[in-house]
């Protein structure tokens, strides 16, 4: 591995904030074989993310109609595939002289990277397209010098990017390209999505460049997606994530309903192996035969540290806090596809799943829910009732009828009673209450109000006891 340095040469002035604009004196930048670069005084941000000392210099972005012009220019040229894949799919120098073809999917226009997935730029898979025809028989790799036939080094593709971006008066490096797409991505797509296709996590996004979108807001954290997608999203992370912190932390506050502050302050004595089983001060947990076997491997690796705590550093073999459990676990969950999601809002979704799922289980069992059925059953408020009966109808897994509340498919939806009446008035010619009740699968009280206010609307005509379509309806039965 080369040797690198980094000496930052402050004025006398130098500020305490650990994240703050200052005029340094100098910088000089030592890399492999020791060759020195010195920069001359700018404004930069300086800081530390993620335990690395970060410089972000303001002025490194590059103007968009001069990156364009080059791009035109440099079509389908190493050139041409080096600066879209860096300034458009924000791949960093590494990564770019890495990129093997089998993570060009064409068929879903997406870069396939070890830790994320990028969707790809229409110009960038027409360039990748027409490379990729030209050199797939001759190495799996994508940046083929177009000399020599052969994979380009680190070097070359440097050389090559200066010398396109010089064209143009563009003083910019590859990592200023990419940290240009970055700043792009937040400002069209918030945070949460850079994150998702960055591999970063949003604290590291926010200590770099938090100070360059001032004013920002961040998008609205709300959980969405349908149950089975969400679901579809977590199995996926859980099984990727395995017996990580992220992995355990997930699975925990998804599957066995655990708090956040509950996992980070798990010990090894309330776990207990022998009946399957996580004592907490209020209950106890049934882990499953996942957790156990995830559980089971994280105390193989951490059993000679003797640390009480479940959750320690990899690397320093110390305790975590629930930050730090936090930030590892949303940032797995926005990298699957989640992004609006973090641990205390998967534990209020995985709650409402729970929720859901036995109160349609008691709506099958009985016939329907009302407000005072779910008081009883869940010992909540009225208002919380309500709640939750709306949020199922408005989810589809109930239907709504009055103040009652059928499982779907079990009764005619309202905005259908009308039609299914009409349908049957027009073969039989009169009907009562009852045959109501049994045609819309709903109790007679309720029969009596539907009927009443369609005969307020002049839908129906009652006769005695009975009902019938206006007089004069085209469809009234003879």
């Amino acid at each position: 591995m080369e040797k690198h340095a980094i000496r930052f040469i402050l004025p006398d002035n130098k500020p305490s904030n650990p994240f703050s604009t200052v005029s340094l004196a100098e910088i000089e930048l030592t890399m492999g074989d020791w060759q020195s670069y010195r920069k001359d005084t700018a404004f930069h941000h300086i800081g530390a993310v993620g335990g690395i000392f970060v410089v972000s210099d303001e002025t490194k972005r590059p103007d968009e109609a001069a990156m364009r012009h080059i791009l035109d220019r440099y079509s389908d040229s190493p050139e041409g595939i080096i600066l879209r894949l860096a300034w458009l799919e924000g791949l960093s120098r590494k990564e770019l002289n890495e990129l093997t073809w089998d993570q060009v999917d064409f068929e879903t226009q997406n870069l396939l990277l070890q830790d994320r997935t990028i969707p790809l730029e229409p110009s960038v898979a027409d360039c990748l397209q027409k490379r990729y025809e030209k050199y797939r028989t001759v190495s799996d790799r994508v940046l083929i010098a177009d000399r020599g036939k052969k994979p380009m080094t680190p070097e070359n593709v440097s050389r090559l990017a200066k010398n396109a971006l010089d064209s143009e008066g563009q003083k910019v490096s590859l990592m200023d390209l990419r940290h240009d797409w970055l700043l792009r991505q937040i400002e069209a797509h918030g945070w949460a999505y850079a994150a998702k296709v960055s591999g970063l996590a949003v604290s590291s996004l926010r200590g770099q460049f938090g100070s360059c979108l001032k004013g920002k807001q961040d998008q609205n954290f709300a959980v969405s997606g349908g149950k089975d997608e969400v679901e579809y999203l977590l199995w996926r992370i859980v099984q990727q994530e395995g017996s990580s912190t992220a992995g355990l932390a997930i699975w925990m506050c998804w599957q066995l309903a655990m708090q956040p502050g509950e996992v980070a302050a798990l010990t090894w004595d309330q776990v207990d192996f022998k009946t399957g089983h996580i004592h907490l001060p209020n209950r106890d947990i049934d882990m499953g035969t996942r957790m156990q076997r995830l559980l089971g491997e994280v105390w193989d690796r951490q059993k000679p540290l003797n640390e009480p705590q479940v959750f320690v550093a990899p690397t320093t073999g110390h305790p975590i806090d629930l930050s730090r459990v936090s930030v590892v676990s949303r940032t797995a969950m926005i990298r699957g596809g989640l992004e609006h999601f973090s641990l205390r809002t998967l534990c209020s979704w995985a709650a409402a799943q729970r929720t859901g799922e036995i109160l349609t289980a008691h709506a099958e069992k009985q016939g329907s829910l009302v407000r005072e059925d779910v008081m009883k059953l869940l010992h909540v408020s009225e208002n919380t009732a309500w709640t939750y009966l709306n949020r199922l109808a408005d989810s589809g897994r109930l239907e709504k009828v009055g103040v009652r509340y059928y499982p779907k498919g079990s009764v005619v939806a309202p905005e259908n009673q009308l039609v299914v009446i009409e349908d049957y008035l027009k073969k039989h010619g009169i009907g009562s209450r009852q045959a109501f009740v049994e045609l819309l699968h709903i109790t007679p009280h309720q029969a009596t109000n539907i009927l009443k206010h369609m005969v307020e609307r002049g839908e129906l005509v009652r006769v005695g006891k009975r009902y019938r379509l206006p007089e004069g309806g085209e469809n009234e039965k003879p």
